[in-house]
């Protein structure tokens, strides 16, 4: 027999299933609509998640029980299915789940005058546990309402998403929305503040809440500070945060120097949560961003494409050369070294001039100079964008190069390019439906993966992209093109072989496809978003 719950009038009230836990014994189907208005299941407990579920939902609306038989049909999608506890786990945790109830609902049982009797029969089976002091010093911690309590509690509050950044048309945006929309699908209750639609000052209204995670996506949110210019905002905004970061950390600098309790940058290179931790003392995980996969098939009109934009890295050079002489010269030296040395990631390069010109720096004046160096970072990554493409097209290949950007570039009028206007995220993606190779050439990124490479890959084109040790054990040129930044001379070659083999291109389209689908798709994003709070 199975039991179906439904709301309305004439239901149990909250305190009658809060009395009696049995109400809800055997296998129970709860709407999926309801688990997610309810915040989800809570993961953090491990027995009575059936039962502390109810008791949520019960707290807005009676609810009651419809039995039916294991024959009679029921739409498995639109409904969670709870079986009792296993006898092990309900011996082991279902205390602690008791401890927490009592603790959520002190205030209501102490109202219905039946506090005592519950913190008794807790009691009373702490001794037959044999776990008497064991259980008080619990139960007394969590009556506190301390980091444990909201450690349990704050599972079950809303994800609270920062979006509306314009930021590369629009892309931030869309990182989150799809982020958001992800988690919903695993149950959470999900809401946005929208920064291009609110004026910045409405997030006080969040101010004293909790929330089971609260998310920017290259956010400086975290560094607003109170009117007295010593507190930020985010101390009193409660829950785990964590912000997004899709650039290197360094251009980040001024917006992560914040240490706000329970932080945690996310970021797509491995490099990048290295550096996070040692220099500004953060928690960070590598946390790539993912891949839309939009359905149905597309003609294949396009040989190459590149989706991104045109800067002219001799822009930078003046600003290079206004530097003061010590200044100057040290990034002329690194400036010289990342262009000989493509495979170098920036802090190698910097760690290499840094010794080779014998400054001695402290920390502080390291991460500093590091930030100043920022426009050679900029000035390289730019450098060789350009040099690729121009090897592409001066080695008779065909490009499709998409952004307004490009009008301003030395291409614009190469009879082996075609210039496109600007496109958002998802024109992007049907351009990538319909082309048979699409380029990727990284921000420097040397460990990283970008939303960028699974898009292509997830729309069913040939990934052409510089390499990353990102790639190593997860991703080999049967699933993609990999070149190198120093060794590209022979890449028009390849790629004139590849296009010109049908059959070979099909299949490392499909091989690339099918690994990023495993991967790298918002909804594992979502899954993996999970675990990593539920184990913080």
């Amino acid at each position: 027999m199975r039991k179906i719950v439904e709301t309305g009038e004439g239901g149990l009230s909250f305190l009658e299933l809060l009395l009696d836990e049995t109400l809800c014994a055997g296998k129970v189907c709860i709407p999926g609509d309801l688990v997610k208005q309810a915040g989800g299941i809570n993961p953090v407990l491990k027995a009575g998640e059936k039962y502390e579920l109810l008791l949520r939902i019960a707290e807005k609306t009676h609810i009651s029980f419809r039995t039916v038989t294991e024959n009679e049909p029921v739409n498995s999608d639109k409904y969670v299915v709870f079986e009792d506890d296993d006898p092990r786990m309900k011996a082991c945790y279902g205390w602690e789940t008791d401890c927490y109830i009592a603790s959520k609902y002190s205030i209501q049982l102490q109202e219905y005058g039946v506090f005592d009797e519950v913190i008794e029969a807790i009691l009373l089976d702490a001794e037959k546990r044999d776990a008497y002091d064991e259980t008080v010093r619990y139960l007394e911690m969590l009556m506190k309402k301390g980091r444990e309590y909201y450690r349990i509690d704050d599972m079950t509050k809303p994800v609270l998403i920062y979006k509306g950044d314009d930021i590369c048309h629009n892309v931030l945006t869309v990182f989150a929305e799809q982020f958001g929309a992800a988690l919903e699908q695993e149950g959470k209750n999900v809401i946005y503040f929208d920064m291009g639609k609110e004026p910045i000052e409405s997030v006080t209204r969040y101010v004293n809440q909790h929330f089971c995670a609260i998310i920017g996506v290259q956010s400086y949110m975290f560094s607003i500070k109170l009117k007295d210019e010593t507190e930020y905002l985010h101390q009193y905004i409660y829950g785990p945060k964590f912000n997004f970061i899709f650039d290197h950390p360094i251009w980040l600098k001024n917006h992560l120097q914040h240490h706000l309790d329970l932080f945690c940058v996310l970021t797509h290179d491995s490099d990048y949560v290295n550096f996070v931790h040692k220099y500004f003392k953060m928690d960070a995980v590598l946390f790539p961003p993912a891949g839309i996969e939009i359905p149905g098939i597309e003609e294949k009109k396009y040989d190459l494409t590149f989706v991104g934009t045109y800067n002219d890295y001799r822009s930078q050079l003046p600003v290079i050369h206004q530097m003061n002489r010590s200044m100057r010269f040290f990034a002329n030296h690194l400036l010289l070294l990342m262009r000989k040395n493509a495979s170098l990631s920036a802090e190698e390069a910097f760690n290499r001039t840094v010794e080779e010109q014998g400054v001695i720096l402290t920390q502080e004046e390291y991460l500093n100079l590091f930030y100043e160096m920022r426009r050679v970072f900029y000035c390289v990554i730019h450098y060789y964008r350009e040099k690729i493409l121009r090897i592409i097209i001066n080695g008779d290949i065909k490009i499709d190069l998409f952004g307004d950007s490009w009008k301003e570039s030395a291409f614009y009028s190469h009879p082996n390019v075609r210039c496109h206007p600007d496109i958002t995220v998802e024109e992007s993606i049907t351009v990538w439906k319909r082309s048979k190779l699409s380029l990727n050439i990284m921000s420097w990124h040397k460990a990283g993966f970008t939303e960028r490479m699974a898009n292509i890959m997830l729309a069913g084109a040939v990934l052409v992209t510089d390499d990353s040790t990102y790639l190593r054990g997860r991703y080999d040129e049967n699933d993609m093109l990999i070149f190198k930044l120093d060794q590209c001379e022979k890449l028009p070659q390849r790629i004139a072989e590849l296009l010109a083999d049908d059959e070979k291109q099909r299949c490392i389209a499909q091989n690339g496809k099918k690994k990023t689908r495993c991967a790298h798709t918002w909804g594992k994003r979502a899954q993996e978003f999970l675990e990593l709070l539920n184990n913080r």
